[in-house]
């Protein structure tokens, strides 16, 4: 078709070419100049004939005869111009029409003739993609009659590893198809011829290595113009699909790292023991979570975390087996559910577990002691539904943790309700931060042998709108935990440093302000420099400042908590050990870290009066602390016993309710100024 197109394009432009070519308007103007010269010489011969006589008729004398022959032949000079110009100028517009129409029609057909080869363009290219689809397109395209193959595409070829001349050798039922599946075959093709519709069905084929492929076919008829009928038949590898579905299986219902059951399946197995009968239906789940699993995270990365959880899906998978249930919820937590299992049977498999991964974990010379904490529920007890369980296992779990890690705990109701009042202490730690529910007090530091007050200790309270005031014992903890704490310390330490420039502004310059910064501050490097950012912009002596660190706090990265001290100490600022003596690294503490001050725990003081160990205990801190050059503060001082026992053992200064309970601003102002204008 195109190259009958393309000939009559040929032909076309060779016409137009004769149309306009030199030959051709050699022969107009030879017709144009004939036509002229007839008119010229008419007129020519009538004129001679008829303008002598028309002279004589009209003139007698021969003068002026002879005089207007003359001016006959200008005129007759003129009306030929005349003539000439006007014969050539219309057959001139004549000509010039005739080409315009020509160049019009030849202008037509040149844009039908440009469509028609863009259409044939297009049908071209549309074939060469159909061939191509054809040719490379992963399905079975195969034209066939009931014996014989017509033409096959490579993909069918390549997967059945035959070539045309073998199928239409032996003919493709006998080499493809199992023979139990033949009658069903001619019968669906029966099935087309008469009804003329497509038809879709699934068999498998057997290739010829002798593997056994499940095929998805369509099949319809194709009726030829000579009036020959053949089947065209489409396969898909029904194999590959489903490897795809299990794939898809696999990643909506796996953990993609441990290769453990996901949250998502482990719900489905909850639901599944639920649709069974209750009196045979009795379960319990154990929600795992990996106490510290942020420290080796944090420490190491995120890699050898993977790693780590790895290990401990390994672990789960061999101690774990069926009918029983283990999963991975997400992170560190993992989830088991046991069919059927006594208390003391719980806990002994719990134990095993434990036993197993509760151990020091190594990895490239970095050593990690791995404990867990476990919540346990019970159907149909804690729950009718695998919301419930799951949500009151992960309570019974956190309980866990909170009541000191590394423990089994089995959920109760009042967890629930502790939970819930945790859970709504935490949102109302960040409403009143935000709403300035927190508020200074100031509990005064005595030099004990003068009784001058020689500084005070910056304490927060919450004065709760519904709850009144709320101990700093429940709400500071939770503030750790949620990681409010470090919003909460940013404004403690600003509002402590503007109350200390009003003090000296006041004339109190040589009162010295304590201010207590939590471990979690003092190992985040981030909060910690928010904070020294805050203490760098404040105008006062930073010589009477003291920053306290509690022992007891959990103190993960020892090397950056003494860093950040060591910055504070370049200020001119002190460091205080608070609640000396409760923790486990006392001496390791007063090592390791810069301290200047030790601050003696109240459980210290609370044991003067005993005369037991405790007191033997003070009396050699006291003198430890004198060789090791470490000023002594004590707490808690509630009795004149208490005083005058650690004045006779020269502990130099100290605080309590016998000397002075904590005040807010107002009222610390009027101790100070009562104060020190009576000691002076």
């Amino acid at each position: 078709m195109a190259k009958n197109i393309f000939g009559s394009r040929n032909r076309i432009e060779g016409r137009n070419k004769e149309v306009i070519d030199m030959p051709y308007r050699k022969r107009v103007f030879q017709n144009e100049a004939i036509a002229i010269s007839m008119i010229y010489a008419i007129f020519g011969i009538l004129w001679i004939l008829l303008s002598d006589r028309l002279l004589e008729y009209i003139l007698r004398d021969m003068d002026s005869y002879k005089h207007f022959q003359t001016y006959k032949g200008w005129f007759y000079v003129f009306i030929t111009t005349m003539m000439v110009y006007i014969l050539i100028r219309n057959q001139m517009l004549l000509l010039k029409e005739e080409n315009y129409k020509t160049a019009k029609a030849y202008e037509k057909l040149r844009i039908v003739l440009n469509e028609l080869i863009e259409m044939e363009t297009k049908l071209v290219e549309q074939r060469k993609l159909t061939d191509r689809i054809i040719f490379e397109a992963p399905v079975i395209i195969v034209t066939h009659d009931e014996e014989k193959t017509i033409s096959c595409n490579p993909y069918a070829l390549a997967l059945c590893g035959y070539t045309e001349e073998e199928l239409n050798e032996k003919g493709w039922m006998e080499l493809l198809v199992p023979h139990e599946f033949w009658p069903n075959i001619i019968s669906i093709f029966q099935k087309i011829r008469q009804e003329k519709r497509g038809q879709n069905y699934e068999f498998p084929i057997i290739t010829k290595d002798g593997t056994s492929i499940n095929i998805l076919w369509t099949s319809n008829l194709l009726s030829l113009d000579n009036g020959q009928n053949y089947f065209v038949s489409f396969g898909t590898d029904f194999n590959e699909r489903k490897r795809y579905e299990e794939k898809v299986q696999q990643l909506a219902f796996y953990d993609t790292l441990t290769g453990l059951p996901n949250r998502a399946m482990f719900e489905i197995e909850i639901n599944k023991h639920l649709s069974l009968n209750i009196a045979r239906n009795h379960f319990t789940i154990a929600y795992i979570d990996i106490d510290n699993f942020k420290n080796i995270n944090d420490s190491m990365g995120h890699q050898v975390g993977d790693m780590f959880l790895t290990y401990l899906g390994e672990c789960l998978k061999s101690e774990v087996q069926e009918p029983n249930f283990v999963a991975r919820l997400g992170g560190d937590e993992f989830a088991i559910l046991y069919v059927r299992i006594s208390k003391e049977e719980l806990l002994q498999r719990i134990a095993t577990i434990r036993q197993r991964i509760s151990k020091t974990w190594s990895i490239e010379n970095h050593q990690f002691y791995i404990s867990m904490s476990v919540g346990v529920v019970s159907y149909p007890n804690d729950g009718e539904n695998s919301t419930t369980l799951l949500k009151n296992a992960d309570i019974a779990m956190y309980e866990a943790k909170r009541e000191g890690k590394n423990r089994v705990l089995f959920y109760k109701e009042n967890i629930s309700d502790n939970n819930s009042r945790h859970l709504k202490m935490i949102n109302n730690l960040q409403y009143g931060i935000d709403e300035e529910q927190f508020l200074l007090y100031y509990q005064p530091q005595f030099e004990l042998k003068s009784g001058k007050i020689i500084g005070v200790e910056a304490l927060v309270r919450w004065n709760h709108h519904e709850e009144g005031f709320i101990s700093p014992a429940e709400f500071i903890p939770l503030a750790e935990e949620s990681g409010q704490i470090y919003k909460l310390e940013r404004w403690i330490v600003r509002k402590a440093l503007e109350q200390k420039k009003v003090w000296e502004e006041q004339g109190f310059h040589d009162l010295i302000v304590s201010i207590n910064l939590s471990g979690k501050t003092l190992t985040s490097s981030i909060n910690f420099e928010e904070i020294e950012q805050i203490i760098a912009g404040a105008p006062v002596d930073f010589n009477k400042i003291v920053i306290e660190i509690t022992e007891t706090a959990n103190i993960s990265d020892v090397d950056i908590v003494i860093n950040h001290l060591k910055l504070l100490k370049k200020r001119g600022i002190k460091i205080a050990l608070d609640d000396f003596g409760t923790g486990y690294s006392s001496l390791n503490y007063l090592k390791k870290f810069p301290i200047n001050i030790i601050k003696l725990d109240r459980s210290f003081i609370d044991a003067i009066n005993e005369n037991g160990i405790d007191t033997l205990l003070i009396k050699n801190i006291l003198t430890l602390a004198h060789d090791l050059d470490f000023e002594v503060v004590a707490e808690g001082i509630e009795t004149k016993e208490q005083l005058e026992y650690l004045r006779n053992h020269y502990c130099e200064s100290g605080q309590g309710y016998l000397l002075s309970r904590p005040l807010p601003e107002e009222k610390i102002f009027e101790l100070l100024e009562n104060h020190y204008r009576y000691t002076e």
